[in-house]
């Protein structure tokens, strides 16, 4: 029975299934272990050694972190999916090796979402300024917690839910935006997250 560490940042990232769930979560053939890991890069990589090394009960085949991104492409919106073959940081990139992309782009079929490269940062990114090109969304632990699953030879999958628009210029009024419609984009997030980690659960044939 194949083992799925999943790591999330924050509570309101879990996935709906998991939402009551205490110890190890089976289902179909996958059993399932959910950490939380805190906000940044340091809280992402202390939780996912702790998950690397047994914390949840099991050493995963499979390490995944799903979550909510924020979108710097003019063509996703809220509830977009994206699925990371690359993640930057700084002025480091990091290949995903192992990762079981292509399958799982193969569930979302008829979903709306992107497969390309992903950028960690330390903070909130509230402007595009920072932002290098290519990149299709911004977060504060994918590069960590992917990096430290290679480490361990341990193959990760990165999937993020767009809940923010980052704009092209730092200003009162997108921040005020982007406070107002808060509640309600992270719900269409979630939403959205929860539909798609559950595809990925019940795959059978994720670790041919």
């Amino acid at each position: 029975m194949p083992n799925i560490g999943l790591v999330v940042a924050m509570r309101s990232e879990v996935p709906h299934m998991l939402k009551n769930t205490t110890g190890i979560y089976r289902i179909e053939n996958n059993a399932i272990g959910l950490a939380v890991s805190g906000i940044g890069p340091k809280k992402a990589r202390r939780t996912t050694q702790q998950v690397c090394t047994g914390s949840l009960g099991f050493m995963p085949d499979l390490l995944i972190n799903a979550g909510f991104c924020g979108a710097v492409r003019h063509d996703l919106n809220i509830g977009h999916l994206v699925l990371a073959n690359l993640i930057a940081y700084r002025d480091r990139e990091l290949q995903l090796e192992n990762s079981p992309v292509e399958k799982v782009a193969a569930l979302l079929v008829g979903s709306e979402y992107q497969v390309g490269k992903l950028q960690t940062f330390n903070w909130p990114v509230l402007s595009r300024a920072r932002v290098s090109g290519a990149t299709l969304a911004v977060d504060m632990e994918s590069f960590a917690i992917a990096q430290t699953a290679a480490t361990y030879q341990i193959p990760a999958l990165i999937i993020k839910a767009v809940s923010d628009i980052v704009p092209q210029h730092a200003g009162l009024f997108s921040l005020l935006s982007l406070v107002r419609n808060l509640k309600i984009n992270t719900k269409t997030a979630r939403n959205r997250l929860s539909m798609v980690v559950k595809k990925i659960f019940e795959e059978q044939n994720l670790f041919d």
